[in-house]
């Protein structure tokens, strides 16, 4: 049986780039972004190389961590993947190993605190600091979006609250493989675009909606966030990038996580993306870099070790109060459109605010999000109460990729060690 997670926002891609000028990278402090903020101050493929990994000891709280499992998932995909790296924390045990490569060209190993692309788990960030707003009671969750942000939705919608965005009810329409670049050669050419959440939004609108009453049932998309993040600059009068910044990278000291609005690079160590396109003469493929391109709607970057901070924080109340975090965990009791028992929510809804949660057959549950950029998928998965949590990141060769049977692997040695390979960790535990 097969488990399903919907990674990517973008159009699945359908199987020589064109230069850009890098814009330039701005970088402010802490104290001076949280300044101009609040207005107080001025501007001021190579064969893999052997893996790697580091393990300590659990202390018996959980089920021992298996790093021989987790080595084995992490390195279970060097035909469809450059480079892999994962993070397993908790009061159980520490482990942190890597597989392949960072560059293909040089040989480099793959950094274990190498930075990476988020995709939609820059999602999380702004559920995050939505909910932040509702609790200053700058947004009313209950109020429909077209109140804050009028003209954006067509005038033949009906109200959509704003909490149906942040849990995927909204009934909006998503993005289709006509809208954006799908095949390799493609993205490859138009990696360097940049596409306002406003365009996003107004290319999106101009399909069917999923089903015509929000809050009626749920469905994964990201046109929802793209009009959350409108929203947040609405409200605050600055970009969601800043915000994320001021409200969480740096109260959190996530000094390695960014959120650029249009630099194309990637700072500090990490792995190089890639993407397989056919060749022009001969047959056979090859493999392109990708690393550098524009930041887009997913555009953040982190380490396993900072998303590991930002989940344990997130977690146990540090940046939101009781009654936001409630709605933090809160799945709407709504069937999943078109939902199949493979799901994570078995035909139910599994979705709350910027995460998803998943029951595995040894009856953990764990919450998190996935994300998948061009060259980058990643993921960060927690039980509730942080005694265990994975953070990972892989690098694909098919753009976007949804790596369904490496995320079940890395899952399932994380959190149920000792299960089959095939086991379908979204199973429930009572079936």
């Amino acid at each position: 049986m097969t488990f399903t997670f919907p990674f990517s926002d973008r159009p699945p891609v359908t199987a020589g780039p064109r230069a850009r000028q890098r814009m330039p990278m701005v970088v402010l402090s802490c104290a001076a972004l949280a300044a101009v903020i609040t207005g107080t101050a001025g501007p001021a493929v190579a064969a893999p190389v052997a893996p790697s990994a580091v393990v300590e000891h659990a202390d018996g709280s959980l089920p021992e961590i298996d790093p021989d499992a987790l080595q084995r998932a992490v390195s279970s995909a060097p035909d469809r993947v450059t480079a892999a790296l994962a993070r397993v924390s908790g009061p159980a045990g520490q482990w942190g190993g890597t597989y392949g490569v960072a560059d293909t060209v040089t040989g480099q190993p793959v950094p274990l605190d190498g930075r990476f692309r988020l995709g939609s788990v820059t999602k999380t960030f702004i559920a995050t600091v939505v909910l932040q707003l509702a609790a200053e009671d700058h947004i009313d969750l209950d109020a429909p979006v077209q109140q804050y942000l009028p003209g954006v939705l067509p005038d033949s919608y009906q109200p959509i609250p704003v909490r149906s965005l942040l849990n995927f009810t909204s009934s909006l329409p998503e993005l289709t493989a006509d809208d954006l670049p799908t095949t390799p050669e493609a993205i490859v050419e138009h990696r360097f675009d940049g596409h306002p959440f406003a365009e996003l939004v107004a290319m999106a609108v101009r399909h069917d909606r999923p089903f015509e009453e929000p809050g009626q049932m749920q469905v994964y998309g990201a046109t929802g966030y793209y009009v959350a993040g409108m929203l947040i600059e609405k409200v605050t009068g600055h970009s969601y990038q800043q915000e994320i910044t001021s409200r969480i990278l740096c109260p959190l000291n996530l000094r390695h996580t960014t959120a650029p609005r249009t630099d194309t690079t990637i700072p500090g160590p990490h792995s190089h993306g890639y993407i397989e396109i056919p060749q022009t003469s001969g047959g056979g493929t090859q493999l392109v870099d990708i690393t550098d391109q524009n930041p887009g709607a997913g555009g953040m970057i982190s380490t396993t070790a900072d998303l590991d901070r930002f989940l344990t924080a997130l977690f146990r109340g540090r940046l939101l109060p009781p009654a936001q975090m409630a709605e933090l965990f809160k799945v709407p009791d709504v069937d999943y459109l078109n939902g199949r028992p493979q799901d994570p929510g078995h035909g139910h809804a599994y979705y709350s605010a910027g995460l998803m949660s998943v029951s595995l057959p040894n009856g953990v549950t764990v919450w998190g999000k996935t994300g998948s950029t061009f060259g980058y998928t990643d993921g960060m998965f927690t039980t509730r109460d942080l005694r265990r949590r994975l953070v990972y990141s892989f690098n694909p060769i098919t753009g976007g990729a949804n790596d369904f049977a490496l995320v079940t692997r890395l899952i399932s040695a994380a959190f149920n060690p000792g299960a089959p390979p095939s086991t379908n960790p979204a199973q429930r535990a009572h079936q």
